[in-house]
């Protein structure tokens, strides 16, 4: 019985071994797709659609050298690049990369193939291109839109009717505390939660508190202000979140509340922020924690 065993074990090995020497003589690819960037385009005021930066690796993990390898990547489907390479020796790598438009709010599925006479692999990345409307450390900034046409018009508009003697952004806060309303999210949107761009806010005349920080924010920025004077804040206090607007002028701070207007400056703001502690503050350049 120990001699048909060792038998057995014996031509098993030898086996093993035979393929072990036939996957080292065969060329073998491996193909990786990585998004190393992206960027959503806010030209309009809002995401149109996401533009991402795609590294493409495609490495011979065999022991011989792969002919004549073709790499062919498709979006949805559709050939949008082809590449072939003569010669892979082993352990080399080929890399490339490639910028994909997606939609806003659609998704793109990329996927490369390589393939040489004697293999084959691919891998495929879904794009996403759905903006999340809610708090993101690496999204909130762009909320702050002081270069949309929309946001600019209403600037020049409200500086046109505001008296001489009214500071640029008292005219903004004024401006927005007496024509947005307030309106929680749900009633809107239908969602607890759904950050507004600027231009939304001004269309719609309705936001909550992100939604009035965010605008005037873009307002003062699209006036002059520069990143390191103007911010919004997002705090919370026993629970609750709010979002306020933090100003430098002339070398003072001011936390503002965007829903009040000019007479609620000396103590309406002190009052209806009293407790909240910051957490985050932001504009379309920086963000910075407190924590």
């Amino acid at each position: 019985m120990d001699q048909i065993q060792n038998f057995l074990s014996e031509t098993y090995n030898l086996i093993a071994n035979e393929k072990s020497r036939e996957a080292t003589n065969k060329p073998e690819l491996e193909v990786d797709v990585k998004e190393s960037s992206s960027y959503f385009d806010r030209r309009a005021g809002h995401p149109s659609g996401l533009e991402s930066e795609l590294s493409i690796s495609v490495v011979n993990v065999g022991g011989v050298s792969a002919e004549n390898v073709e790499i062919i990547t498709r979006i949805e489907g559709e050939i949008v690049n082809t590449k072939s390479i003569a010669w892979l020796d082993a352990s080399e790598t080929y890399r490339s990369s490639i910028t994909v438009n997606t939609r806003y709010k659609e998704a793109n599925m990329v996927t490369v193939e390589a393939a040489c006479s004697s293999c084959t692999d691919s891998k495929t990345i879904i794009l996403n291109a759905d903006f999340p409307r809610s708090f993101s450390e690496s999204l909130c900034c762009s909320f702050v839109t002081p270069n949309d046409i929309n946001l600019i018009e209403l600037k020049n508009r409200i500086l046109k009717d505001k008296s001489p003697l009214t500071p640029n952004w008292i005219a903004f806060r004024d401006w927005i505390g007496n024509n947005i309303e307030y309106t929680i999210d749900y009633e809107v949107h239908g969602e607890d939660e759904y950050w507004q761009f600027p231009n939304e806010t001004i269309q719609l005349r309705a936001g909550d508190c992100e939604d009035f920080s965010v605008l005037l924010c873009s307002l003062l920025r699209a006036d002059g202000w520069s990143s390191d004077r103007v911010f919004v804040v997002f705090g919370e206090k026993e629970g609750q979140y709010h979002a306020w607007v933090r100003v430098i002028w002339n070398d003072l701070q001011y936390n503002i509340e965007p829903q009040g207007n000019g007479f609620a400056i000396a103590t309406g703001d002190v009052l209806s922020l009293s407790g909240y502690n910051a957490k985050y503050f932001f504009n379309d350049v920086t963000l910075e924690s407190y924590e």
